[in-house]
């Protein structure tokens, strides 16, 4: 992956992810946004929170994204998400993982269709989800970005994290064979 502030294709990407992603929040869940920070430096340790959803940009711009949401972050949006629905205790944990793993679907999908109106293409895989609390040390090669986003109930971060190469979708170092 190329230097992001040399590089205008991740600029937009980063971009266009964070604006979609604050407007979602705010528009759709009715979850105020308090601030954002982003680190476009280079990102020495990332630390994913209670869940995770995770996928792969393909084409020229090869990464990978995750959103990590705080355990009451992630419980808002399903609980608003889920509104009018009845789900069986025993169905909640799935539920609340595939609700998020909707969040990053609608929000990458929305902000991959506003590149695409300027001309920028990029496929992207299905998300998966990671349930656990877990830090991400930078190897030589890798290069992480975060994006984070603090809401009234609690925090999501967003990490941009290159190359897709180096990492297989639970974010593990993929070893050279």
């Amino acid at each position: 992956m190329s230097n992001v502030t040399n590089d205008g294709r991740h600029n937009l990407l980063v971009q266009a992810i964070g604006d979609r992603t604050i407007g979602h929040l705010r528009e759709e869940l009715g979850i105020p946004v308090l601030g954002t920070t982003t680190n476009m430096g280079e990102v020495k340790r990332m630390e994913l929170r209670y869940l995770t959803s995770i996928l792969a940009v393909e084409a020229d711009i090869r990464m990978l994204i995750a959103f990590s949401l705080d355990q009451d972050l992630a419980e808002r949006v399903f609980i608003v998400s889920t509104e009018g629905l009845e789900i069986d205790e025993d169905e909640q944990e799935m539920m609340r993982e595939e609700t998020i793993t909707e969040l990053i679907n609608i929000i990458v999908g929305n902000a991959m269709a506003d590149l695409a109106a300027k001309g920028t293409t990029i496929p992207i895989s299905p998300p998966i989800v990671i349930n656990e609390a877990k830090s991400i040390t930078r190897h030589k090669g890798a290069t992480f970005y975060t994006m984070d986003i603090t809401t009234d109930i609690g925090k999501m971060s967003i990490h941009f994290i290159g190359p897709r190469e180096l990492f297989d979708l639970n974010l593990d170092y993929v070893e050279k064979r």
